[in-house]
């Protein structure tokens, strides 16, 4: 049964939504989909990915996840970096990509295919959803460098500090959140790259 997430997600309130939005309306016609077709692969409904594309929310991490997923794409399409070309990648060249209290800038270039490794900062009381997900890929590793983070790992929950790390393979049942009083700061180390 499709879903409508409103209860876990929360109103857009920045033009960073719109970007988000109109990448995902973007791509989603340049693969010739309705909203229709991608909710349904998805698996949530065609109202909720107008929303998105519309900016009137902004979704989990998770949901964008599945969003992208349904593509056939990954994050990287929708940060639009254009640092891509060589094996540097600048600090003042990565764009954020905004997501419900949470800043994700992509660390490797977008044509590294084997490794991703992602920076996000994430604001007190932020999650990836309420509930645990999956994803492709193989394995993911998330070390905090600032702040905290609990991670619940197939129900185990682990509180992690700055410079504790967890290693867990995608397919295993995960969330996480930011349960401090501060913003996190976590690099995730995702293997391949499908972010």
């Amino acid at each position: 049964m499709p879903e409508d997430v409103t209860d876990s997600e929360s109103p857009q309130t920045t033009g960073d939504a719109e970007h988000v939005g109109n990448r995902i309306r973007q791509l989603r016609q340049a693969k010739d989909l309705s909203a229709k077709d991608l909710a349904s692969r998805a698996g949530l409904t065609a109202s909720y990915i107008s929303r998105i594309e519309n900016a009137k929310v902004s979704p989990t991490v998770a949901t964008l996840g599945r969003v992208v997923q349904a593509m056939g794409e990954t994050f990287a399409s929708l940060f639009e970096d254009a640092q891509a070309e060589g094996p540097v990648v600048r600090a003042h060249d990565r764009l954020p990509l905004h997501s419900q209290g949470v800043d994700d800038y992509r660390v490797t270039p977008a044509w590294a295919a084997r490794l991703v490794v992602v920076e996000s900062v994430i604001e007190p009381g932020q999650a990836s959803g309420p509930n645990p997900h999956t994803h492709p890929g193989d394995e993911e590793c998330v070390l905090v460098m600032d702040g905290q983070l609990t991670v619940w790992l197939d129900g185990n929950e682990h509180l992690l500090g700055p410079g504790d790390s967890a290693t867990y393979l995608c397919r295993l049942p995960h969330r996480w959140r930011n349960s401090g009083r501060e913003s996190s700061r976590v690099l995730w180390i995702i293997t391949p790259a499908i972010y």
